[in-house]
């Protein structure tokens, strides 16, 4: 079934359209309402960690809403007074939200920067006279309780069970444990709601460390609650131990559970107050549907999670051999900066020459003792003769005219700087031949890092899916060897089925994709095959919702051949787009350009990063031969579920984005790749969104400058042109202006437009 089906000539969502379209939304918009919950829970009465917690924590497209609603709940609860804690923890805020926006992946800088800012602007307020040692205090207390958080979160998704569910659950149980609205104790009551529930449910572990956390953050909120949360204690225990999973029997023995706790509660008038919340989140309870309440049916044990231990093992074999290649190449440039180094000069060449020669002469001590100074300046003056090619005798110049030997002395020194000069280009070889090993080696090293770490997170596996996928290939006569189903960290099903080796038609593979989607109920994309030793691994992955369409034009300076080379395709998740150009122009420029697009083609295709195919091509390029070899390189990637789309440039002319009919140029001045022992490049991350174009463009495209070329995009994204046709016009107005000033050079420009998936 399609995307969107068509009735009386009109495209009406269907409903697994209408959830893929909605689910990135609902997403963002829990993020919202749980920053809310962090920023308005106050634990003791003084720490506030949950806010920055989970923006330090939370996936890449959730730590920005969950930021915004952090700082609505911290400025709320104080009911719009700026208090010092409050600025504090809004600074604190903005700043994990900069540095995570400006591409910080790792905890410990993003952490270092909220954390940092939340004690920094706590210790000048302290400083200034406003607050004093307390509010210090108290802000470290909050940054090391939120750097805690985050780490858990990083480790533990919210959205599944476990850790991170909890200190979600925590935030919003301390939260609501602030709020009393006349005889109501919401905390208390949705509290006891929860616990029920999993309790119906058969989930009895979940209960009780629900019951245990979520009380624990009552507590917190307001002491006054302990009593409360010991009767909630009892009756979780009780429902969990004697009837976990029988609705009738659970509600009663956590009705029970209740009363007993009831006992607890001190003074004696409270009781009638907690009885009354609790007996509220009975009704709700019990009022629910009876198939909401059934527990989860157990699922038979499937083949796919047994191949966990094995992805785990391969993940920890990739990490090694990683770790054993980056120590190999720390250890090469540890041992080549521990070992003396030659420092041979133009004095070598002197030495050398009074070795061979004037040791053994008659007049060695007249030449070299008395008259030493005219004897030193008459060979300094032989070094521009020597490096111009050749020494005659009579080029000697006047303070070596008294030399006995002429003919052997220019024979002598001639010898000595060719030696000089052999031993310098031998020493220069070897230092690229270890900065290229060591380069090559970093670079592997990293990048079997990263495939080890996306191995060794296969993604929560489906067992009952697993199985039906695998009856299905069983039941078409090719029994799968291995077969799992996952969930990634975003929601996104992935399927990976091995089989004997087997050719499968276009046609086939689509039939196949429609079959696997039906049972997944997702709309998935034709699988990618991969062949290997006498097996196919057939890749289904979820259909995304975006597409990409690709265009490019290009016109070489002269003749035929063009320096410039461009690489479009599409990986499973990205639409990938390379423009490399090379030096020069003609022949050699296009092997150098040409080298370069396609062996960043291969590697981004491999699994490779921008920066570590870069750097593996920097290296390509210097080796390829002894003349110098050099190309821009220029790309981007575009995740084609969320937008988000990379840049990497080195030494390439700024490219054009085209946003919401806007056009602005991206790009700074940077260096080729195959220059420099290392790679000097740039890279940026931005969103785009159905309907927007980027433009990779050659320097010869931009002879008159980049102001026409925005005006021109700006007219051909409003008519809505297709990429083929805006590429060929901007090259052939690139061309034109080019004939007119008598700059030519090879002109390429490249186009990529998104498009909704249909």
């Amino acid at each position: 079934m399609g995307l969107l089906s068509v009735n009386g000539g009109r495209a009406r969502f269907t409903p697994r359209t209408l959830r893929a379209e909605l689910r990135p939304a609902a997403r963002r918009l829990a993020a919202v309402a749980v920053g809310f919950a962090g920023g308005w829970a106050v634990l003791y009465g003084a720490l506030m960690p949950f806010g920055l917690g989970f923006v330090l924590g939370f996936a890449e497209d959730c730590f920005a809403p969950c930021a915004a609603g952090a700082a609505l709940g911290v400025l709320l609860h104080s009911f719009g007074a700026l208090s010092l804690r409050s600025i504090c923890l809004l600074c604190a805020l903005g700043a994990a939200v900069a540095v995570r926006w400006m591409g910080a992946k790792k905890l410990a800088v993003t952490a270092l920067a909220g954390c940092g800012t939340l004690v920094g602007v706590a210790l000048c307020f302290a400083l200034g006279g406003n607050g004093g040692a307390e509010l210090v205090f108290y802000s470290a207390a909050d940054a090391l309780l939120a750097a805690a958080m985050g780490l858990c979160l990083r480790r533990f998704a919210p959205e599944q069970p476990g850790a991170g569910m909890l200190l979600v659950g925590a935030a919003a149980a301390a939260a609501l444990g602030s709020v009393q609205l006349w005889k109501l104790w919401p905390g208390v009551a949705v509290c006891a709601a929860l616990e029920l529930y999993l309790c119906c449910k058969g989930q009895a572990k979940a209960a009780l460390a629900a019951c245990a956390v979520l009380g624990a953050a009552l507590c917190g909120a307001d002491p006054a609650f302990a009593p409360a949360a010991a009767g909630l204690s009892c009756a979780t225990a009780a429902a969990a131990v004697l009837a976990p999973g029988q609705r009738i029997e659970t509600v009663a023995a956590y009705a029970g559970g209740c009363v007993t706790g009831a006992l607890c509660v001190q003074p004696p008038g409270n009781a009638f107050q907690y009885l009354f919340n609790v007996c509220g989140a009975l009704a709700v309870v019990s009022a629910l549907p009876a198939g909401w309440l059934a527990p989860e049916p157990e699922e038979k044990a499937a083949p796919a999670p047994m191949d966990r231990p094995r992805f785990s093992a391969a993940a920890t074999r990739l990490e090694q051999v990683a770790q054993s290649l980056s120590s190999l190449a720390e250890t090469v440039n540890d041992v080549y900066d521990a070992l003396p180094h030659r420092q041979e000069d133009f004095h070598w060449v002197i030495d050398n020459t009074y070795d061979t020669l004037c040791f053994n002469c008659g007049r060695r001590e007249t030449c070299w003792k008395q008259e030493y100074a005219a004897t030193m300046e008459g060979m300094e003056a032989l070094r521009p003769l020597l490096e111009n090619g050749g020494l005659e005798a009579a080029q000697l110049p006047g303070q070596l005219s008294r030399c006995i030997h002429p003919a052997a002395l220019c024979a002598a020194a001639g010898r000595s700087f060719a030696l000089y000069r052999s031993r310098k280009e031998a020493r220069i070889h070897a230092e690229a031949m270890r900065t290229a090993l060591t380069e090559q080696y970093s670079a592997v090293a990293e990048a079997l890092g990263v495939l080890g770490e996306q191995l060794g997170r296969p993604g929560d596996p489906e067992p009952y899916k697993s199985g039906r996928v695998a009856d299905l290939f069983t039941a078409l006569g090719s029994p799968p060897q291995e077969c799992a189903v996952t969930l990634d960290d975003l929601g996104r099903t992935h399927a990976a089925v091995t089989l004997p080796r087997t050719r499968f038609s276009a046609q086939e593979l689509d039939a196949l994709a429609g079959e696997v989607g039906r049972i997944c109920r997702r709309t998935l994309e034709t699988p990618q095959v991969l062949s290997c030793k006498g097996l196919t691994t057939l890749l289904f992955s979820e259909k995304p919702a975006l597409r990409a369409v690709f265009g490019m034009a290009g016109a070489a300076a002269r003749g035929s051949i063009s320096g410039d080379a461009v690489q479009q395709f599409c990986s499973p998740a990205a639409a990938q787009m390379i423009l490399c150009d090379g030096m020069g122009t003609g022949r050699p420029a296009a092997v150098d350009g040409n080298l370069a697009a396609e062996l960043t083609a291969r590697l981004l295709k491999a699994g490779f990063t921008a920066e570590l195919a870069a750097r593996l091509v920097n290296v390509a390029l210097a080796l390829k031969s002894e003349d110098e070899s050099g190309a821009t390189l220029d790309l981007i990637s575009v995740d084609l579920y969320t937008g988000t789309a990379r840049l990497f440039k080195a030494g390439a002319a700024p490219g054009f984005l085209v946003h919401g009919g806007r056009v602005r140029a991206v790009g700074d001045a940077s260096l080729p790749v195959g220059i420099l022992g290392g790679v000097n490049g740039q890279s940026r991350v931005v969103h785009l969104t159905a309907g927007d174009y980027a433009v990779l463009v050659s320097d010869g495209l931009l002879v008159d400058g980049p102001g026409w070329v925005a005006k021109q995009l700006e007219l051909s994204a409003a008519a809505g042109e297709a990429p083929d046709k805006l590429a060929k016009t901007l090259v052939e107005t690139a061309r034109a202006r080019a004939q007119k000033t008598g700059r030519p050079d090879d002109i390429t420009a490249a186009v990529l437009r998104l498009e909704k998936c249909g």
